[in-house]
């Protein structure tokens, strides 16, 4: 049902229908599921994570990151990103997540990695292109990501609903071996 009513929007229009449409989300959230309209790049072939390096010149380090997107099935519009770069300064991996506009500051964004030990976030800012939450990555998480198999990312819409994220990790580590 909550599908077809999607499909009908104008893409404009559907991060509002799915932030408000409170029966479609939570009766997917309460049996456990996840959202039905979205996807780990599902619009595009390839890999569920692409990474990328750049420098300000030759000679300079590289900063390099990796990337999984979440988007509507068929329209390829995007809800959320991960986002996991790797400073040259530090070389310590840093996260940051990004979900739609229209969501609880208050609630802030949850992360778990096979439904284990959630790490709750701080959503720390909103622009025209979304909500965004950030995080040094710790041994542990990193750890969990190379051994799982799906990162969880959670909000909640401005009725206090949990609008989940499911992420593959299928390619985590093979991805993150290159930008290391």
């Amino acid at each position: 049902m909550f599908q077809g009513i999607v499909r009908g929007l104008r893409p404009s229009l559907f991060t509002a229908a799915l932030l408000l449409a409170a029966p479609g989300l939570a009766s997917a959230q309460d049996k456990g599921g996840d959202v039905p309209v979205l996807g780990a790049n599902k619009a595009a072939a390839g890999p569920n994570w692409l990474s990328t390096c750049q420098g300000p010149g030759r000679a300079a380090e590289l900063e390099c990151q990796m990337e999984q997107r979440a988007v509507i099935s068929g329209s390829g519009q995007l809800i959320g990103s991960i986002t996991i770069r790797v400073p040259s300064q530090t070389r310590k991996p840093v996260l940051m997540i990004r979900g739609p506009l229209g969501l609880s500051l208050a609630g802030g964004v949850t992360i778990d990695v096979d439904d284990a030990s959630p790490l709750a976030l701080p959503l720390q800012t909103c622009d025209a292109g979304g909500c965004y939450a950030g995080a040094p990555v710790s041994d542990e998480l990193l750890a969990a990501m190379f051994k799982g198999q799906k990162l969880n990312v959670t909000f909640q819409n401005l009725n206090k609903e949990a609008i989940k994220l499911p992420m593959s990790l299928a390619g985590f580590s093979a991805t993150y071996g290159k930008i290391k």
